[in-house]
């Protein structure tokens, strides 16, 4: 299994979507960008951007990559993109609304973003929390600095990127299956059991298809066990 599960994830995104201009933000290492190298996904298009020092590469196929704060509004496009891919950050911004919002009037109406970030949902973390106060992976930032050291701001869950996606006009959220053991350990099926049955209610409940696919998800292995979070949602259009 890829050290980085999701990776496949999104680009299988992109494929379906026929995705031919993607913003990748942030870049990173700049992943998304070798993939296309390798000839494992199209991009006719694909910018960068970068909240912290990007290691320049020539040979990677990015048309550009400018360094942006994130947290502050991103200047529109000059031409909206098919997709923005947001991989393993938004847990590390301390405005996620501002980004989402960004994101969104990158898009192309129909276009859509993906968003990766770790699951603080399934059973560890939450016993973690529990003992602890902290989630598995999310642990005190002081003594750090903001944009030398790796600091997680926000633990991420379905219901939460749900919540956000949906409150800032994104319809279509989807959560995608990652490829990995879920759950990774048999104690974790018994501590889970008290939520199953908890959204098994609530998806009996509910009052509307769209009620009833949102409590189906949130009962998913891959929400309550999963160690990623792969979200994808649409820009209405």
């Amino acid at each position: 299994m890829s050290a980085s599960p999701y990776r496949p994830v999104v680009l299988s995104i992109l494929r379906a979507h026929g995705a031919k201009s993607v913003l990748d933000a942030p870049c990173g290492q700049g992943w998304l960008a070798q993939a296309v190298q390798a000839g494992r996904i199209r991009i006719d298009t694909l910018d960068g951007v970068e909240m912290y020092d990007f290691p320049e590469d020539p040979s990677l196929p990015y048309r550009k990559v400018d360094a942006y704060d994130l947290d502050k509004p991103l200047p529109d496009p000059d031409q909206p993109y098919d997709a923005v891919v947001c991989a393993e950050a938004i847990h590390l911004v301390t405005n996620p609304g501002v980004v989402l919002e960004s994101f969104k009037r990158a898009l192309r109406p129909g276009g859509i973003v993906v968003i990766t970030t770790p699951n603080t949902w399934y059973m560890r973390s939450r016993l973690q929390f529990l003992l602890r106060g902290f989630h598995s992976g999310f642990r005190p930032g002081i003594g750090k600095q903001p944009g030398k050291d790796y600091i997680t701001y926000f633990p991420w869950t379905y219901p939460q990127l749900h919540l956000l996606l949906t409150h800032y006009g994104y319809t279509g959220v989807t959560l995608h299956e990652v490829d990995e053991r879920k759950p990774k350990r048999w104690v974790e099926h018994a501590l889970a059991l008290p939520s199953k049955l908890y959204y098994g209610r609530c998806r009996r409940r509910a009052a509307t298809p769209e009620e009833t696919e949102y409590w189906a998800t949130a009962g998913r292995a891959q929400s309550l066990h999963g160690r990623w979070l792969v979200v994808s949602a649409r820009k209405p259009g």
